[in-house]
């Protein structure tokens, strides 16, 4: 059997035997949350078939990097939703026999009605110059991952960088270009345009169907989109439309890689592997179930699809059976960590960030406040923020407050800019708290919105994190409220433990256009928080 996990945390799966019961193996799989449903389909059947345990958790791609690159063995395979994450991950090379398990291009997705609109839909040949023109003149609003969290992000991001360096698809980006300023300033500008930026592309999925009147266009993958628009079309809803980007389209291959322990079950696990690769590649029925999934075969030629299936491969929803350009070719693994910094410290928009913590007293009984402590290291601390992708940009600006029944006295700390010394003082200062009191998160929230709304300005975001396990007494809630939506920031509200109000985060969250987080791993859930940005 598959046991599927959403874990993001640091925590390593459980050990369990190597052998199961019907004679077969365990086979730790760790994968990004693109690959779930080709888990659910293909690869769970075919462990129960093999009697094999295959235990898979799911990872988001900076996680999974950051895992192969520490020389965690926790894990044997490694599925990485493209390259690009991977090669950050493997600048050691450990993974073994890595194929590409099938292809899915990157593609600019909205509406069907907005893609009308723009004069998108219907069209083959809709280029990356149109669609930026689309984006910067502010016609749409655009949604696209968070490029240093997310393998679509990334994948958008070195498309439009090859773009903006005037190179061709089979051209890499190079170092030297990183700092033109064509490329620095073409970016900045993209990036600014975007009006959301989740940290995963399921998040990213999730969001914007649910907020269609918010999210209008979006970066995404073309088989999330097919599945996406089967769920539509049979809710009776409008479905999506595709374009793909003209003259710099990014494809995603779904590397598939297996890590040795260097231990005697490495022969057994390795054959396991290799005949799951198999399966995957070349079983007659496995690839007839990746086709109906939209994903695209990777022994063809390019992206050309023979006798495809037109309810899966949609005309009506812009899908291409035949797409003869070459995808940008991906640039070294030092590019790509050095493109990832500059995103963070160059190229994103400034952001004024309010973190509204729960310091009340059952923070401590229910070890949530060292939750916070671990977080706050990964965080504020530049050198471990390094790590996973979230410096602080040096025009950002960084304020805690932590919450009882009131703001604590001395809170909240605002650091300007990003000073490494002042911000590991906020890891100092979180570390040596101790969590007393009752709850009311919307006295935070409320000076939150008075804070932020005297740092507006037209090149800067806003964004406020907000913790809690309980349930606030409400005296502040409207004014609260109301005080958020009048200054227009988002709240990316996590909800922690089992006695938290969710109904109070999802008003806020939904209230003012942000998100709601459930999540029990608070490294794990502020740091998706943090991501927004």
């Amino acid at each position: 059997m598959v046991l599927v996990a959403g874990c993001t945390g640091d925590e390593p799966a459980p050990r369990r035997s190597e052998g199961t019961p019907g004679g077969g193996l365990t086979l730790r799989i760790v994968a990004g949350s693109e690959q779930k449903s080709v888990i659910d389909t293909i690869v769970t059947p075919w462990c129960e078939s093999r009697g094999h345990h295959c235990v898979v958790t799911l990872q988001g791609s900076v996680d999974q990097a950051r895992l192969l690159a520490a020389g965690s063995r926790e894990h044997d395979v490694y599925w990485f939703a493209s390259s690009v994450f991977s090669q950050l991950g493997d600048e050691a090379t450990v993974l073994q026999d890595v194929k590409p398990m099938f292809l899915t291009p990157v593609v600019f997705a909205g509406w069907r009605s907005e893609m009308q609109r723009l004069g998108f839909a219907g069209r083959s040949d809709v280029g990356i110059a149109e669609i930026l023109r689309a984006v910067e003149s502010d016609r749409t609003r655009v949604w696209i991952t968070n490029p240093t969290q997310s393998n679509s992000g990334a994948t958008v991001l070195f498309g439009f960088m090859n773009h903006f360096a005037g190179n061709g698809p089979g051209t890499p980006l190079s170092a030297a270009q990183l700092d033109s300023p064509a490329v620095e300033q073409g970016v900045s500008r993209f990036v600014a345009a975007m009006d959301q930026t989740p940290p995963s592309t399921g998040t990213l999925m999730t969001e914007c169907l649910a907020r269609p009147t918010d999210c209008r266009t979006l970066f995404t993958y073309e088989d999330l989109v097919i599945e996406k628009n089967q769920e539509l079309v049979r809710d009776g809803r409008e479905p999506l439309v595709v374009a793909y980007p003209r003259g710099s389209l990014a494809i995603s291959d779904a590397p598939l890689g297996f890590l040795p322990r260097g231990d005697d079950g490495d022969a057994g696990r390795r054959a396991a592997f290799r005949e799951l690769q198999e399966h995957l590649l070349t079983d007659a029925g496995a690839q007839a179930q990746l086709r109906k999934l939209g994903r695209r075969p990777v022994g063809g030629v390019g992206l050309t699809l023979d006798n495809p299936d037109l309810s899966v491969f949609n005309p009506e929803w812009g899908i291409q059976a035949t797409i003869n350009e070459q995808g940008i070719q991906y640039p070294a693994a030092p590019v790509i960590r050095a493109a990832l910094d500059r995103y963070q410290t160059r190229y994103r928009p400034p952001v004024d960030t309010f973190y509204c913590l729960d310091g009340s007293g059952s923070m401590a009984s229910n070890e949530g406040w060292n939750g916070v402590r671990a977080a706050g290291r990964q965080i504020f601390d530049q050198g471990q923020a390094a790590l996973t992708f979230l410096q602080t940009h040096p025009q950002d600006t960084t304020t805690v407050g932590i919450f009882t029944q009131d703001l604590v006295a001395g809170t909240p700390w605002r650091v300007d800019g990003d000073n490494r010394n002042a911000l590991h003082g906020l890891v100092g200062r979180i570390d040596a708290y101790q969590p007393d009191g009752g709850t009311d998160m919307y006295a935070c929230l409320r000076r939150a919105a008075s804070d932020l709304s005297r740092l507006q300005a037209a090149d800067r975001r806003r964004l406020v994190v907000l913790m809690t396990d309980g349930r606030s007494t409400g005296q502040n809630r409207d004014a609260a409220v109301a005080a958020l939506t009048a200054v227009d920031v988002p709240v990316i509200a996590i909800a922690f433990g089992r006695d938290v109000d969710a109904a109070q985060l999802r008003e806020v969250a939904t209230a003012t256009g942000g998100a709601y987080v459930q999540q029990d791993d608070l490294v794990a859930a502020l740091r998706q928080a943090a991501g927004y940005k």
